[in-house]
């Protein structure tokens, strides 16, 4: 009997204690998150930071779509990998930027119903993906198409966020560049759902000042 309760004990720690300190506190911890105000006179900016949330019913779309499954929404830190200095991973756009982009912080997710971190990086990390976006239309290409864009691509094509209808006059302003198989009575255009999934792509930049990490002459904008 006292083995049987040592077991049991020893299981309900087992998952007891990592589903406290991985979910719960964490948890809470996000719950009693606030905005913080910048010090325009410390900071070189004004406002709240995190500035803007992300545009909440096209995360849903991305969430929905398994777009998690093959990119993450994470920035390391520079001292454990590369990531500060890639091209293309924060507003610097510069082959090396002059300063490494920061790693990512709780509050970067703040606002968030969710916060798709992800696992595996098949894809480019897209935590700062609304710095580096093409045009909505090369975006809209590449979702509905990907090949036509990079023919090494292995991203899926999202096609059915999207519709084949027959042309009412000129060409739709959103239609999407692609071929419809040399009929030109017909054209392709997103759907609201494809149009949110971009509205939330090109939201996705998680590397604004944070209050009080650095001095008003390295502050965005500041030269």
């Amino acid at each position: 009997m006292s083995n049987f309760r040592t077991f049991i004990l020893g299981l309900i720690a087992s998952f007891g204690l990592p589903w406290l300190f991985l979910i719960v506190i964490p948890v809470i911890k996000y719950q009693e998150l606030t905005s913080l105000p910048y010090d325009k006179d410390r900071d070189g900016v004004e406002g709240y930071y995190p500035p803007a949330t992300v545009h909440g019913q096209g995360q849903l779309v991305y969430i929905r779509e398994g777009c998690v499954q093959c990119h993450t929404q994470m920035i390391r830190p520079t001292q454990l990998a590369l990531d500060g200095w890639r091209k293309g991973w924060g507003q610097d756009q510069e082959a090396r930027p002059s300063t490494p982009v920061r790693s990512n912080n709780l509050r970067d997710y703040f606002g968030e119903k969710y916060a798709p971190l992800g696992m595996v990086r098949s894809g480019p990390d897209l935590a700062n993906y609304g710095w580096r976006a093409p045009e909505r239309s090369v975006i809209h290409q590449m979702l509905y198409a990907p090949r036509t864009l990079h023919d090494w691509s292995n991203m899926p094509a999202y096609r059915h966020l999207y519709k084949q209808r027959e042309r009412q006059g000129p060409e739709s302003s959103n239609a999407v560049k692609v071929s419809t198989k040399g009929d030109s009575r017909y054209e392709v255009v997103p759907t609201a759902e494809a149009e949110a999934l971009v509205d939330y792509l090109l939201s996705l930049k998680k590397d604004y000042l944070v209050p009080g990490t650095a001095v008003a002459d390295s502050a965005p904008g500041k030269k």
